[in-house]
């Protein structure tokens, strides 16, 4: 509407120039009343213009708005939906390890009680290995004399309380050519 306004008083204007250079008077008069009238038509259409776009920009904005919220529930709902699933995989391979557990200590308790050879074998093997690891300890222990000082001797600096042992003591800390300080 606004360039067809813009025109009609383009048109009138240049009506009222011809106008004037014939000399006709009332010509003139009307061309320039016709002029204000088409720029005010200009005028109107462009106050009508921006008001029924301020409207549309208006609805279009509500629009976006709604069209983002369900954008934004169909995002939440995949999202709960992906989290169902992961939940549901996550208690699937709980329930499938809880399985193979269960197999292997069903599987443990059948070897250790129908006797099977290698579990009866490793039990034995790993109750001698205590047995001998205990009997050392006592060992070392009486033979220390039950002290913990005489073993902490080589660690503070100072000496042993047997003479054999910190000889050989510090043979094996020295290399061979090193003299001691005392």
């Amino acid at each position: 509407m606004i360039p067809i306004g813009c025109a009609l008083t383009v048109a009138a204007f240049t009506g009222a120039y011809r106008a004037v250079r014939k000399g006709d008077h009332e010509q003139v008069q009307r061309m320039f009343r016709a002029r204000v009238a088409a720029q005010a038509f200009t005028v109107v259409a462009m106050v009508a213009g921006g008001v029924y776009f301020s409207e549309d920009r208006k609805k279009t904005k509500e629009l976006r708005e709604l069209k983002a919220q369900q954008e934004a529930e169909e995002k939440r709902v995949k999202w709960i939906k992906e989290l169902e699933i992961r939940d549901e995989e996550d208690k699937a391979l709980r329930e499938k390890l809880d399985r193979r557990r269960k197999k292997a200590a069903d599987r443990m308790a059948v070897e250790a009680t129908t006797g099977s050879t290698e579990g009866v074998a490793a039990q034995a093997k790993a109750a001698l290995q205590e047995t001998k690891a205990a009997l050392e300890e006592a060992g070392n222990e009486n033979k220390k004399g039950g002290s913990v000082m005489p073993s902490l001797g080589g660690w503070l600096g100072g000496s042993s309380s047997k003479p054999d042992d910190a000889g050989k003591r510090q043979s094996e800390e020295k290399p061979a050519g090193e003299t001691t300080r005392k």
